[in-house]
């Protein structure tokens, strides 16, 4: 039989998810301990103590005399260091992927089962600002929506660590996603289309759909990859995988 969470437990998740999620920014100041407090419907004490936890795991610093600020985990850090491997390497593209696949199916799946009205309208915002961006020819903009659109399912997922995980994705992929859909034709117009998918699918909340519609369109990603790839005859682990052996 499981255990009730704790008030405390419990705010800790929910401070953790704001911060995953950015709508508690990285060195932004926290609001007081008694605003917290009301705004979650518990004691300060409850607070106090959710605090500690949250500085022992390195989320939260606490300044005294100025308060408390957001310390979160930094994904550019885990990003730039992986980089330069992954770019230049075809095996650990792929890899990336593969993990992405795991991954984000798992996401859509939680997003349809736990999105909110407002979850649904900001991905529907997004969409439209992606279709925008297709029509004016503008891939870069495309590129960079896409994987906002991605991260805004992950926020819809309500799971901090998956949308953390995400993060760290979306600032490798950010490194060539662009030039990926420039030079594979009818990128952009597919992608969108699957985006459509898996949007309609979280809207209705229905899970498996979600599932099977990102499921589909990471894979068409890694077919599109490989058959670039070897059109332009390159060899695995031999340089730069963007230019022609």
């Amino acid at each position: 039989m499981h255990k009730r969470p704790t008030l405390c437990a419990s705010l800790v998740r929910e401070i953790q998810r704001r911060i995953a999620t950015d709508e508690f920014k990285s060195g932004e100041k926290l609001p007081p301990e008694n605003e917290i407090a009301a705004l979650f419907g518990v004691s300060r004490t409850v607070v106090r103590e959710a605090i500690k936890q949250l500085a022992l795991m390195g989320l939260v610093r606490v300044e005294h005399g100025k308060g408390m600020f957001v310390s979160s985990f930094d994904p550019t850090f885990l990003a730039q260091s992986l980089s330069p491997f992954i770019l230049t390497n075809r095996d650990m593209v792929f890899d990336l992927l593969e993990a992405r696949q795991h991954i984000e199916t798992i996401i859509a799946y939680l997003a349809a089962r736990r999105r909110t009205r407002q979850d649904v309208e900001e991905m529907e915002a997004m969409l439209s600002v992606m279709k925008e961006a297709l029509r004016g020819g503008e891939v870069a903009t495309y590129a960079e929506k896409n994987l906002s659109f991605h991260m805004l399912i992950a926020k819809a997922s309500r799971n901090t660590v998956l949308a953390m995980t995400i993060e760290t994705f979306r600032h490798l992929l950010k490194e060539f996603m662009a030039d990926f859909m420039t030079m594979v034709p009818g990128m952009t117009a597919s992608a969108i289309d699957y985006h459509v998918k898996i949007f309609r699918a979280i809207k209705k909340g229905d899970a498996l759909s979600a599932q099977k519609h990102m499921q589909n369109h990471i894979l068409h990603v890694e077919r599109a990859l490989r058959e670039h790839l070897n059109n332009l005859d390159i060899k695995p682990d031999k340089g730069d995988p963007w230019k022609k052996a």
